[in-house]
């Protein structure tokens, strides 16, 4: 995995930018325009790959424009207008580099003063577009360095955002994957230069924390109640049944780690993460395909329906967690429902996520009935109840959390012939105890 540097253009011009030094961990790097190629040579002498990613703000192209027709032909085509910033911004870089569109905010005048250029956009589209795009961008770098030296503050803020996100939905995608390597972010910044002084550059390593909590998005990705919104609602509902089911699928698997019903996992399905990021592109594109570019004389307008961020946010999380939560329940699985693989293959999960309490309790189940199965002869089952000389449960379903899935009346356990103890669910019960791990809260 390599290095990827982050930087937002403020402007396009070779003029805006001085040529300065900069100085990062006591070595002097330039002269350079930009803090990324300093970045970049200073990672090169460390051995590692980089790769440079400029975004560009829409709001650039009247840098590139000179006539509101030119304007607008850039502004529909996202791709030409990423070519035509990269041809200009090469004698400002002294690296390869990429450029990518990011949307564009605010009001601004173009070159020809008789036009203004105005974005009907909100902070929340750029931020739930960038991070859906980091998703399928950024995913093979093992850290990222975010330059935030140029750039409006509406667009740091925004990227600052998607990044802290774009951190928790990689930890849980490392978390995927056994002995995969950690996702590192970088922020970089600098005082302002001052000409003919070197300047002195900070990195510092952005601490963020993916916590194991199941988010609740509201299911409507758009916050506009115009007519056009509505029949977008309506147009998305494919598309969010599609991700509403590989929802209630990480939903259960998570309630079944976290409220400590590990036998629950063997009969589960594993939730498809990809086919959730799949569908959430689909449905960005689709909102940003109702994108309104108008010209009355004075001007250009772009306007743009306001996307709800917290629920692209949400669904990225998911989006990660199902990644997760699909090893765990493979890994689980795998066991075969034998109680001391099963045991041991959990407790590295719930150390993973500081469940420690939940070990604490389903060893001491285990234990009980590791020493009560001892009496069962080879390839003998039973119920749980009887193995343990149980009466029923007054109380079903407090007693089912209490003893880590495990109900006497409802849970099979079977000696095999090498002595390995197996458990499983009464089937016909089956139904039920997804529906209480899926709502764990009292009858």
């Amino acid at each position: 995995m390599g290095s990827r540097i982050v930087q937002i253009i403020g402007s396009i011009g070779y003029e805006s930018y001085w040529e300065l030094h900069f100085s990062i961990e006591g070595r002097r790097y330039g002269p350079y325009k930009l803090v990324a190629s300093a970045i970049a040579e200073h990672l090169r002498e460390k051995g590692k790959d980089c790769s440079v990613t400029l975004l560009l703000p829409e709001s650039l192209v009247v840098d590139l424009a000179g006539t509101p027709e030119e304007a607008e032909e850039l502004l529909r085509d996202r791709e030409k207008l990423a070519r035509e910033a990269e041809r200009r911004l090469r004698d400002i870089m002294g690296t390869d580099f990429e450029v990518r569109v990011i949307q564009g905010l605010g009001y601004y005048a173009l070159r020809d003063k008789r036009t203004a250029l105005e974005f009907v956009n909100y902070i929340d589209n750029v931020s739930s577009y960038a991070l859906v795009e980091m998703t399928e961008a950024f995913d093979r770098d093992g850290e990222l360095y975010f330059c935030t030296s140029t750039g409006h503050n509406a667009y740091l803020l925004a990227l600052q955002m998607a990044l802290a996100t774009y951190y928790a939905y990689r930890e849980f995608i490392r978390q995927s994957a056994e002995g995969s390597v950690r996702f590192d972010l970088y922020t970089v910044y600098h005082p302002k230069p001052t000409a003919g002084m070197t300047t002195p550059v900070e990195v510092e390593r952005t601490s963020h924390r993916a916590f194991f909590s199941f988010p609740q998005p509201r299911k409507e990705f758009v916050a506009d109640r115009t007519g056009e919104a509505v029949e977008l609602g309506r147009e998305l509902s494919e598309l969010m049944d599609s991700m509403n089911g590989e929802r209630s699928r990480a939903q259960l698997a998570f309630n079944a780690v976290r409220f400590n019903v590990p036998l629950l996992l063997t009969y589960l399905d594993p939730p498809d993460g990809e086919r959730v990021l799949r569908a959430l592109r689909e449905a960005l594109a689709r909102i940003e395909r109702r994108k309104r570019i108008s010209n009355d004389g004075d001007v250009l307008r772009v306007s743009r329906l306001r996307v709800v961020r917290s629920e692209v946010f949400a669904w990225v999380i998911i989006a990660g967690l199902s990644a997760y939560l699909s090893r765990v329940v493979r890994s689980v699985s795998a066991t075969g429902r034998r109680m001391g693989a099963l045991l041991e293959t959990v407790k590295k999960f719930y150390g993973e996520q500081d469940l420690h309490l939940n070990c604490y309790v389903l060893e001491h189940e285990i234990d009980q009935i590791r020493r009560h199965a001892e009496a069962l002869m080879p390839g003998e089952g039973k119920l749980l109840s009887e193995a343990l000389r149980l009466s029923g449960s007054s109380n079903a379903k407090r007693n089912f959390f209490a003893h880590a899935g495990l109900l006497a009346e409802w849970t099979h356990v079977r000696r095999l012939e090498d002595g390995e103890v197996v458990l499983g669910y009464d089937e016909q019960h089956l139904r039920t105890i997804k529906k209480w791990v899926q709502n764990p809260e009292p009858c």
